[in-house]
């Protein structure tokens, strides 16, 4: 909270206004005034850095936070030392972050379109796409769209996706009017009316613009709305706009009508297509595909699991996470994800952005970014528990009960120890053991390296 309000002083331009009226510093020989200040620098430590176990040492897969108060996150990259954040942080303009390691992140500047639009004002706008395919910048993002001075949304307008342009040589993003995409065509274009066009609702681009480079062509990856299943996933290449191809759509009740927010990026000859499922406030999880190009990252190809919302022992959302980018630095890629937090009777209360290292398995495949599937033999007599051990040595015994089964998935909560939380990069082992009448038979302790997303073990019985 302390973080948050100082960002607002500084972004908002209330510590410049106040600068003079506040007495300039200068030293004092007051030990006194000395040993003051310096008890408040120490009670104000522990809110800006935070506090956790003396022994504990950070894990180099860990989750950072990088923005309060920001969704929809998009990264661009400049070289190892420029990047620059966009997302959603209010519903009236979009907020451009910069930052030279990809751990602090500085505001640059907010995009407002109603400030470069004499005829129309914009609202909800969200979800935005920093790229640079030629000499400028362009920041594709989506917004409603009404008459200047009218109420915004209005009911005959919806969502959808326009794009403004930035001069690259400063690299200071100033964007200015924006505008519609494949206006008077019938490609898939900008389309301020609710409802669908004559020529199909997928012509509608409606949500979450994502352009790509893939070595050869430009794609553009959009969200549209089917009216029988909900948002979907399409996409086309720049030069070929009329080759629409389907990507993904929702098809079970657990997908609650979204797939949404696609990004792309590519690593040693594969393609990846990230994809956020289920409503930003409820079951948001994020879903990939990988293939040889980006044809081939369609439902034509199963998706591999990425994520999945942490959950009390009684059902209750704890957090979920979705809508990624993802960038890299020095050979390493990160994913940029915001993480929505809940009350502790489950209703919705904000998101952040986070950055974590992506880890990837020997056939490409990514390890999930919070989920440990964990498998042992088992006997027919018995019952197995999970304890967990973190990173500053201390276990939490009866983590989570397996009952007689021989495999339990770790999801970061511990459902039968008090819903604690703990995060698999702060996991140093897991200890599987088997109980019989009560007494424990059997254990079998694994050492964790806080990114694997499967181990299995064997546990043997104790011998007299």
């Amino acid at each position: 909270m302390l973080i948050r309000v100082i960002e607002e002083l500084v972004t908002d331009g209330l510590w410049e206004r106040a600068a003079p009226l506040l007495p300039p510093l200068r030293p004092h020989r007051c030990r006194m005034r000395e040993l003051a200040l310096f008890g408040l620098f120490a009670v104000f430590l522990p809110l800006l850095v935070g506090t956790g176990p003396a022994n504990a040492d950070t894990s180099p897969n860990a989750r950072k936070l990088v923005v309060e108060g920001l969704a929809d996150p998009d990264v661009y990259k400049v070289d190892d030392n420029l990047y620059f954040l966009s997302g959603t942080s209010s519903r009236h303009f979009l907020s451009i972050y910069t930052s030279s390691d990809l751990q602090t992140f500085s505001l640059l500047r907010r995009y407002d379109p109603d400030q470069y639009d004499s005829r129309y004002d914009y609202c909800d706008e969200w979800a935005p796409d920093l790229e640079k395919p030629g000499a400028d910048y362009v920041l594709y993002f989506t917004a409603s769209r009404v008459a200047k001075g009218a109420a915004c949304p209005s009911g005959n307008s919806s969502s959808t996706i326009f794009y403004a342009t930035a001069p690259s040589a400063t690299n200071d993003m100033q964007f200015g009017a924006p505008h519609m995409i494949n206006d008077g065509t019938t490609y898939p274009r900008t389309y301020v009316t609710a409802g669908c066009p004559p020529d199909g609702c997928n012509k509608a681009m409606r949500l979450d613009p994502s352009m790509y480079f893939d070595g050869s062509r430009w794609w553009m990856h959009y969200t549209w709305f089917d009216p029988g299943d909900g948002e979907v996933v399409s996409a086309f290449p720049l030069d070929a706009p009329g080759q629409v191809f389907e990507v993904t759509r929702p098809t079970t009740p657990a997908e609650q009508g979204v797939n949404e927010a696609p990004t792309l990026f590519s690593r040693d000859g594969l393609q990846y297509l990230f994809y956020s499922q289920g409503g930003f406030g409820g079951r948001y999880a994020l879903e990939y595909f990988v293939g040889a190009q980006v044809s081939d990252l369609t439902r034509r190809h199963p998706p591999y699991s990425f994520s999945s919302p942490l959950e009390t022992h009684d059902g209750r959302l704890i957090e979920n996470q979705g809508h990624n980018t993802v960038t890299d630095r020095n050979g390493q890629f990160y994913t940029l994800y915001h993480v929505a937090r809940f009350t502790s009777t489950g209703g919705y209360d904000g998101r952040d952005v986070y950055i974590q290292p992506l880890m990837f398995k020997a056939d490409g495949t990514l390890n999930t970014l919070n989920t440990v599937a964990l498998t042992w033999t088992a006997t027919a007599q018995g019952t197995y528990s999970l304890d967990v051990q973190t990173r500053d040595g201390a276990w939490i015994t009866e983590c989570m009960a397996a009952g007689a089964r021989s495999s339990v998935t770790f999801n970061e909560v511990c459902t039968s120890a008090d819903d604690q939380v703990v995060h698999k990069a702060d996991v140093a082992a897991f200890r599987i053991n088997r109980v019989v009448a009560g007494v424990t038979l059997a254990t079998t302790t694994l050492a964790y390296d806080g990114y694997t997303d499967s181990l299995s073990a064997s546990v043997w019985e104790r011998v007299p």
